[in-house]
């Protein structure tokens, strides 16, 4: 008995999807799985202490720190007018999920740099911040940097070449908030 031509042509598409398969997993083995985003945004000489106070001060954070469907909640032993310090830990809290619980832990403090973990939840591993703070002429420049690893399986390599975009943005908000005057 002889194929008839629909089964053929059936054949022929997925041959050509397991092909298209087959490829896109032997490349994804040759694509780094790490990523690194930064964006940075620069600030008037006149605006200076205000951004330095927004930065260092922890009341300030959830004012401008930027979460995608959440809320970052103040470390509870907080006092008025606490100076950002090493070990400070944020809470994060989502909106549309109670139960979904992430945080922000500072590693260390200093005048030109701020180290710190994000733990979007309980599931994923801490993921590396740094905030860098440098003078350039008459402007404060504050750079902001993200690097991680994505554990996805063999997807990791295709996930972190858009990570730059789905993570860039909520960094592009929170830099807009931060140097709002």
């Amino acid at each position: 008995m002889q194929p008839t031509k629909a089964l053929v042509s059936l054949r022929y598409v997925t041959r050509i999807v397991a092909v298209i398969i087959l490829i896109m997993v032997a490349v994804g083995f040759f694509l780094p799985s790490d990523y690194k985003i930064e964006r940075s945004v620069v600030v008037d000489r006149e605006n200076q202490n205000e951004l330095l106070e927004r930065l260092y001060t922890v009341e300030a954070w959830p004012s401008w720190m930027y979460i995608q469907d959440g809320q970052l909640q103040l470390p509870a032993d907080t006092h008025s007018e606490s100076k950002l310090d090493q070990n400070v830990e944020f809470g994060i809290l989502y909106i549309d999920n109670p139960n979904k619980r992430g945080s922000i832990t500072v590693q260390s403090v200093s005048d030109t740099k701020i180290d710190f973990t994000v733990t979007p939840n309980q599931t994923v591993k801490p993921i590396s911040n740094a905030i860098e703070i440098t003078q350039q002429n008459e402007h404060l420049v504050i750079v902001w940097v993200v690097e991680g690893v994505l554990d996805a399986g063999f997807l990791s390599p295709y996930l972190a070449l858009i990570a730059n975009s789905i993570a860039g943005s909520n960094l592009e908000k929170s830099l807009a908030n931060l140097a709002q005057f």
